[in-house]
């Protein structure tokens, strides 16, 4: 009789691990045939962003062709219209990535709810044989050998036991496997969805760019109304401006780099635009640098951190082109974007602004130019400014350096 119970044992295994199979073929193959759908989509978007980086990289060669030549209206408003194009395209590449990621977070997610599946259904099989089997081991060695007919069943029995251990013991390293590649698959999914995230981020930033773009040529059409002469006097001031920072500069001692600039604290973050980590950059890929013109710049970067955005730097607003007026590309713009927000420079009041605890970007006359510094604290003519060009500038009193009636310009600056 026990040596019949064994046989039963032995042969339901069999069945278990066959069918188990069975299971997982079919499984796989209903798996390999999702998947080949689902990837067949991943790889049409991937053509698609291939051709759309084509265009993106012909808009840039018509941008390249114009450069800096926009000495008349119309050249400036073909350079808004090709940049204009170009973040059209850049966010469509953006999208079809995070339409590439989606689908393959889908891919990840139908493989584990199919792994937890089939582990669910092969430990739920295998359950009662080990419960028998435990039952079975528990048992003397001396009763089993009793309760078999003869010495010679006894030894079948005890071979027969040890197979069905033995398979068990396979079907659970098996099981193993499929937990390891589960949790493989989950890491994979948590990586992806990561990435899903970022590139959400940045279709967001890119739209805000595209709308900054649209929105400088719909002011420079309004303030220009059309008319040639109204651009250029557009176009003479902001040269005069840039001709202005670095008269300021080589008047007030140079554009000599200095290291060890970058202080934060709980206001914010006090930068250099003479900072030798950024100093020799272009500035908007211009023949001015930021040391010698980025003044307003880095003042904008200082009041970024002030508000939270403490990543930013004279490098990140000086990164994105639509920052800058496309028809002057070293002038930079009221409304900026910057790490996913627009910033935009208002009219203020000084006393006003500094009395709720926020900053304000003052421009100066000085030194046969202008500069522009960050006020932080102070009233009646009192105040405390962050400069960018003064070695060591933060924290120092307005008044030890310019005149209060060399402020020509006052502006606060409004996160939307």
């Amino acid at each position: 009789m026990k040596r019949f119970y064994t046989l039963i044992v032995f042969f339901a295994l069999t069945i278990i691990i066959a069918g188990s199979l069975n299971i997982f073929y079919v499984n796989a193959a209903t798996i390999t045939n999702a998947t080949s759908s689902l990837q067949s989509q991943v790889d049409s978007y991937n053509q698609q962003i291939v051709t759309l980086n084509q265009q993106i990289a012909n808009y840039q060669a018509q941008l390249k062709k114009i450069g800096s030549d926009k000495k008349t209206l119309q050249s400036a408003i073909n350079a808004l219209d090709l940049q204009r194009k170009t973040l059209e395209t850049q966010a469509e590449v953006t999208q079809r990535q995070i339409d590439a990621t989606q689908i393959q977070i889908q891919q990840i997610g139908g493989e584990i709810t199919d792994t937890e599946n089939t582990i669910q259904s092969e430990q739920a099989a295998l359950a009662p044989y080990l419960r028998d089997l435990q039952k079975n081991d528990n048992k003397p060695l001396i009763i089993q050998l009793l309760s078999s007919n003869t010495i010679t069943d006894a030894w079948n029995d005890l071979s027969a036991n040890l197979q069905v251990q033995e398979g068990i013991q396979n079907k659970m390293k098996e099981l193993q496997v499929q937990k390891d590649s589960l949790n493989n698959s989950k890491n994979n999914s948590q990586i992806k969805q990561a990435i899903l995230t970022s590139q959400k981020q940045l279709l967001s930033s890119q739209q805000k760019s595209l709308l900054i773009t649209e929105q400088a040529k719909s002011q420079l059409l309004a303030e220009t109304k059309m008319q040639e002469s109204a651009y250029q006097k557009l176009l003479a001031a902001a040269e005069a401006q840039l001709k202005s920072f670095s008269a300021f500069v080589q008047n007030a001692g140079g554009s000599k780099l200095l290291g060890s600039q970058t202080v934060c604290d709980a206001w914010g973050c006090y930068y250099s635009q003479r900072d030798s980590a950024w100093g020799n950059d272009s500035l908007n890929g211009t023949k001015y640098t930021l040391a010698s013109d980025g003044c307003l710049v880095t003042s904008m970067a200082m009041v970024m951190t002030h508000y939270g955005y403490r990543d930013v730097t004279p490098v990140t607003i000086n990164s994105n082109p639509a920052n800058f007026a496309t028809y002057y590309p070293a002038y930079l713009l009221y409304t900026i974007e910057v790490d996913g927000v627009s910033a935009t420079r208002k009219s203020a009041s000084i006393d006003a602004t500094l009395a709720t605890g926020n900053p304000i970007i003052v421009g100066i006359k000085a030194y046969g130019g202008t500069h522009f510094v960050v006020l932080v604290s102070g009233s009646n003519g009192n105040y405390i400014m962050r400069d960018p060009y003064l070695e060591n500038g933060k924290d120092v009193s307005f008044t030890d350096h310019y005149s209060l009636r060399s402020i020509f310009s006052i502006t606060k600056v409004v996160i939307n």
